[in-house]
């Protein structure tokens, strides 16, 4: 019986565990954002196709990213009453040059099939906001880029 046990758990789980290996590209409407390196490097593609080999974790947000996540929250949005009343995660990859100027912004939303106008404004909002964090960034260290990403659930 155990035996049996064991066999329909490793015919059940194996196949789960090969097609999370092969989920390595995250994407959005411009395409591959970032292909992961090894657990500490990622090639980030930019919206016009050029590639840079980043190291992560070497940029933060100067009061940290709950801070971040309160700004956007609290300055760029204003519930209405025409808004999705359900939530749903965003996530961000915000790319910076040597000087930390943000070089550009994407995002993409989960799940992408209850993707509406109405969220999509949102985004478009918190976007806005994250362009405007402009001396509000510390790195840890010296590098020629960097890429900061985070992701939240919206109220």
């Amino acid at each position: 019986m155990k035996k049996n046990l064991i066999f329909l758990a490793f015919t059940i789980l194996w196949p789960i565990e090969i097609y999370c290996q092969n989920i390595n590209d995250v994407s959005d409407r411009h395409g591959v954002i970032f292909h992961p390196v090894n657990d500490s490097t990622i090639v980030y593609n930019t919206k016009k196709g050029e590639k840079y080999e980043i190291r992560l974790k070497q940029i933060s947000f100067v009061d940290g990213e709950n801070a971040l996540v309160d700004y956007l929250k609290k300055k760029y949005y204003k519930p209405r009453p025409s808004d999705d009343d359900y939530a749903y995660r965003v996530f961000f990859f915000i790319l910076f040059d040597s000087k930390l100027q943000i070089k550009e912004v994407r995002d993409f939303v989960l799940p992408l099939n209850q993707y509406t106008e109405s969220k999509k404004k949102r985004v478009k909002l918190y976007t806005k906001g994250l362009k405007k964090t402009k001396n509000r960034w510390k790195k840890k260290s010296n590098q020629k880029w960097y890429v900061y990403s985070f992701s939240f659930v919206t109220d």
